[in-house]
């Protein structure tokens, strides 16, 4: 079995079953975003995106109930995040990030499961996102979920201009999708 075949179990047997990952075991996971994340999550934050939120950001979105954050923990480190908030019936996702050097291990898979599930605990019935045109690796994962290209919204983003995709995901309270692989 592939290492990334038995990392995916670890991710699945956390998520599934609640368990709780003891420190220095390398499972993974996932918990809701508090207050003491802001400040590690603002530093992945401005390493992943060229024009970042900002703490305040983090830190109103960590207190409104209808936004949803979760950060993802690898060895007791702080190594992802991702949020969504509603509108109507459907999930907004705002933000999906990882630490470069844990990018590829299937955190941001687990992350953006997280958000799909607690979009359907929610009763929504869709989600949407949007995603720069060339962030290819972004694009490939939110596929694999199931989303489908919806439309662009050119110059999108005010630090460079780059044009934005809008992905959607409907269906979400017809089947429970399995995690991608």
């Amino acid at each position: 079995m592939s290492a990334m075949g038995a990392f995916l179990r670890r991710i699945r047997a956390v998520l599934s079953h609640g368990e709780r990952a003891a420190p220095g075991d390398g499972a993974l996971r996932i918990r809701a975003m508090c207050h003491y994340d802001v400040s590690p999550v603002v530093a992945i934050e401005n390493a992943s995106f060229g024009a970042p939120w900002r703490q305040a950001s983090f830190a109103r979105a960590v207190a409104d109930p209808h936004h949803n954050f979760f950060v993802a923990e690898l060895d007791g480190r702080l190594v992802g995040y991702a949020g969504m908030w509603v509108e109507g019936n459907q999930a907004h996702i705002a933000k999906v990030a990882v630490t470069e050097g844990y990018r590829r291990r299937g955190i941001g898979t687990a992350l953006l499961q997280q958000l799909l599930d607690q979009a359907r605990r929610l009763g929504l019935a869709q989600a949407y996102l949007e995603v720069r045109r060339g962030n290819l690796a972004a694009q490939q994962l939110y596929r694999r979920f199931g989303f489908r290209f919806e439309r662009v919204q050119h110059n999108a983003y005010a630090d460079d201009g780059e044009d934005a995709l809008v992905f959607i995901l409907g269906g979400l309270l017809e089947v429970s999708r399995p995690l991608a692989t």
